[in-house]
């Protein structure tokens, strides 16, 4: 999550304990209400920056139990040394993840360049488009389009030539090809691509819209020569 993206969470937590201070002052009750898996008790003068407070500590692991809904309003020394020892632990877990994210990131990475080391270049029916697809398509954005849908074509090509359908590969092959992260638009993308340009892309184009229909909307597709995105819209 991005700085500004957290703010903007945080804003939303906050207003919502406000709310509950409000609402809990009205009623002459105490609120109770999950934040973000953190049960937080209010009354109509509890705090709302304390109880914030205490709602970010537990979030982070640094207390237990409910928050609420009179806080210290100062942390003690203890406190302050068991967030810091609680904080390192969560650093180390993180840090942790990281690595071991990155070792399967980077393992993927060396087992699909060596399957497509010595493998035929992108076979394709149309040279000027998919050359006028890459030249459009130079920023980091569209850049991982391009060199995602030309992976996902030769990693498909490998299988087609061991005897396989594409039909039968697509799938798999196109989870294999994602070293960038691709998202849901990215694929229509290149999947839209490599159905005007690629040998194999009517055949594609079909696959594509069979496994992506909800209804018949695949169908109907395939008849008009259009591509189904990921939202069921048809790019004519």
């Amino acid at each position: 999550m991005t700085t500004k993206e957290t703010n903007v969470y945080n804003s939303l937590i906050i207003d919502t304990i406000k709310e509950m201070i409000g609402l809990a002052k009205k009623g002459n009750f105490t609120a109770k209400q999950e934040l973000n898996g953190v049960t937080v008790l209010v009354n109509g003068d509890s705090n709302a920056d304390l109880i914030f407070r205490d709602q970010q500590r537990a979030q982070s692991g640094y207390v237990e139990g409910e928050v609420g809904p009179y806080p210290n309003p100062v942390l003690t020394d203890e406190d302050k040394a068991s967030d810091a020892r609680v904080e390192a632990e969560n650093e180390r877990k993180r840090q942790k993840r990281q690595a071991e994210y990155e070792k399967k990131a980077r393992a993927h990475r060396e087992k699909v360049e060596a399957k497509l080391a010595n493998a035929p270049a992108i076979e394709l029916t149309d040279e000027a488009g998919w050359q006028k697809f890459k030249d459009v398509n130079t920023d980091g954005y569209g850049g991982a389009v391009v060199t995602y849908a030309e992976r996902w074509a030769r990693l498909m090509q490998v299988e087609m030539a061991n005897g396989k359908n594409l039909e039968d590969v697509a799938d798999a092959a196109s989870h294999e090809a994602d070293l960038e992260g691709i998202t849901d638009f990215m694929y229509g993308c290149a999947v839209s691509t490599l159905a005007a340009c690629w040998k194999h892309g009517e055949q594609l184009r079909h696959w594509h819209n069979f496994k992506t229909q909800i209804g018949h909307e695949g169908e109907k597709a395939n008849e008009s020569g259009g591509v189904l995105n990921p939202a069921l819209l048809s790019l004519g």
